[in-house]
């Protein structure tokens, strides 16, 4: 999945619990504004010539950011929980979004050796990913707009 992917995917699934989060006491546009922002987190293997999807896209790599995050926020916000769900939440679904795609990794290490892989579409299906963002950003005006 591209980075438009996994940005569409985030704003579909993280849209309609907005208005749950903020009866929680989170901050639901800057929940949501920093969750897109770290979407495409794990792929920064990319861009620092990492082997892609081995060190990056898996549960280890985002709890840990996730609490880089959640550390971070609470210096600057006083809110741990903010960074830290932010980045948990969308490592999660960047996880999510890349096992639907052909290439198998271990998104479970360190607890498991096994390269998953559904096999549904290849990660730079341009249909796949631009329904993905329409759908999101489509989501994101309703919500914007009721």
């Amino acid at each position: 999945m591209n980075s438009k992917g996994h940005i569409g995917l985030t704003l579909t699934i993280l849209i309609p619990t907005l208005t749950f989060l903020s009866s929680r006491g989170f901050k639901p546009t800057l929940f949501l504004v920093l969750a897109v922002i770290l979407s495409t987190l794990p792929d920064i293997d990319l861009k620092i010539r990492l082997p892609h999807r081995r060190y990056t896209h898996n549960i280890f790599f985002i709890t840990l950011t996730s609490l880089f995050f959640g550390y971070l926020t609470s210096l600057i916000l006083e809110d741990f929980n903010l960074g830290f769900y932010s980045a948990l939440i969308s490592g999660s679904l960047h996880l999510v979004g890349d096992l639907m795609t052909y290439m198998a990794f271990n998104p479970l290490y360190p607890l498991s050796d096994a390269n998953i892989s559904l096999r549904l579409f290849k990660s730079n299906n341009t249909l796949v990913n631009n329904i993905l963002l329409i759908t999101g950003v489509l989501m994101l005006v309703i919500y914007l707009i009721t």
